[in-house]
Order: C-alpha cells, then structure tokens, then sequence
C-alpha cells in the first residue's frame, strides 16, 4: 500500500477541524485565522459576482438599446422610402459636410485619449520626483494639447449645426416629413456609434476587473488552504480529542 501524504492528510484534518470544533473550549486559536480567510474568500468572490453581473447587465442594455432602434429605424425607413427625392436632394447637399464631420469626431476622440494619457503622465513624472524641466515641457504640450482640442470641438459643433440646418425642411417644403425622417436617421447613427464606443470601452474595463479579480480570488482561496492547513498541524500537535479528528493521528504518524 502507498504511504498517505503527510500534506494531504493535515489537510483533510484542518477542513474537518473547521467543522467540528468552532465554539468548543478545545478549538484552537488558529480558527480565527480560518474564519478570517474565509470572510475574505467571500468578500472577493462576491466583488468577482457583481463585476460579472455588470457586464452581463451592460450588455444586455446595448442590445435592448440596438433593438429599440432597430424598430425605430423601420418606421423612419418608410417615410424615408416615400420622400425619396426630397431626401436625394438634401442629401446630395451635405454629403461631403456629413464626411467632413466623421472625420473631426473620430480626431476629437483621438485627441480626447490623448489629453487623458498626457494628464496620466504628468501626474506620473509629479509622484516619481522627474527633473522640473521634463515636467514643464510636458505641461506645455499639455496646454498646446487642449487648445488643439477646443479647436477641434469648435469645428465639429460648427459642422454639426451647418447639417442640422440643411437637414431642417422649410414651411410648407415638398418632402418635409421624408427629410425629418432622414434626420432622425442620421442622429440614430450617431448616437449608435457613440453608445457602441462606450459599450466596448466598458467591456474592456470591466473584463480588465474581473481579470484582476479573479486573481484576488484565487490568491483568497490559497490563502483559506493555507489557514486550513496550519489548523491541521495545530490540532495535530495537540492531538485534540474528538472521534472524528481521531482517527487521523495515527495515520499522521506513519505518514511521518
């Protein structure tokens, strides 16, 4: 017969130990270790849990959001459909603005990252004591950094505004409704862009957390074995009377 791990056995008695000797007079003080490692372990799985409902709730927003406008887009299509020359015409108009447009939002959330990343940086050089000189290099770019965005949300509000008033029908012009409709289809694309933005950088951070977290589990549950193990060599030791714990001992001893 295969000897029996020493390890595993003082193993086996800690876990047994946790449920047959809290609250005797016997029990000894490296419970407590076992009962805070345990509250730990508990604590972390259920922050593990909530980040994980989190990001199921955040995606099962979005797709409530892509289903509501998935139903709007069918009624705004219809119209579109019928106004189709009223809405040929303006759209021919500020096609080249709407191109305009795309293009100085998708800069202004470059830019946008970059000012975070700059202002991450700065505060990184301030807490590790950098030269002074790098650091106010780095808070000159940062003000050229701004300008340059404030620039640039000028001229998309600019453009922005220019296709709101192309994109708004006269009293009593021919198609009114068809381009009202057109409209309301092209603030749905972009409030579809910007919500999928949000969602995917939300996912990521949330998959990032839950990464960490589980790492925090992990670690709280060796922890818990540990506190465990150290219980067994503790009633062990002390050989506590109890027939359950009992019969361990002298398998401990040839295990030795």
């Amino acid at each position: 017969m295969a000897k029996e791990s020493y390890n595993d056995l003082i193993f086996q008695l800690g876990d047994l130990a946790r449920d047959r000797l809290p609250g005797k007079p016997n029990c000894p003080r490296s419970m407590d270790r076992v009962y805070r490692a345990e509250e730990a372990v508990v604590a972390r799985r259920d922050e593990l849990a909530a980040l994980e409902q989190e990001m199921n709730d955040e995606d099962a927003a979005f797709q409530d959001f892509l289903a509501q406008q998935a139903e709007e887009k069918a009624g705004h299509d219809a119209i579109v459909k019928k106004w189709k020359k009223a809405v040929d015409a303006v759209e021919g108009k500020i096609k080249d603005q709407r191109k305009l447009l795309s293009t100085k939002r998708a800069e202004m959330r470059y830019s946008q990252d970059g000012l975070r990343k700059l202002e991450q940086k700065i505060q990184d050089m301030e807490l590790t004591g950098q030269d002074p000189g790098k650091i106010e290099l780095a808070r000159t770019n940062l003000k050229k950094t701004r300008l340059a965005q404030m620039r640039l949300t000028r001229d998309v509000e600019d453009l922005d505004h220019r296709v709101a008033t192309a994109l708004t029908p006269q009293p009593g012009q021919p198609g009114a409704a068809g381009i009202l409709a057109h409209k309301r289809l092209l603030e749905m694309e972009d409030e579809e862009e910007a919500r999928k933005l949000e969602h995917d950088q939300r996912m990521v951070e949330l998959d990032q957390a839950i990464a960490v977290k589980e790492e925090e589990v992990k670690a709280a549950e060796d922890y818990l074995d540990q506190a465990l193990f150290l219980l067994g060599e503790d009633v062990y030791a002390q050989r506590i009377s109890d027939p359950q714990l009992a019969p361990f001992y002298p398998r401990l001893d040839r295990a030795q």
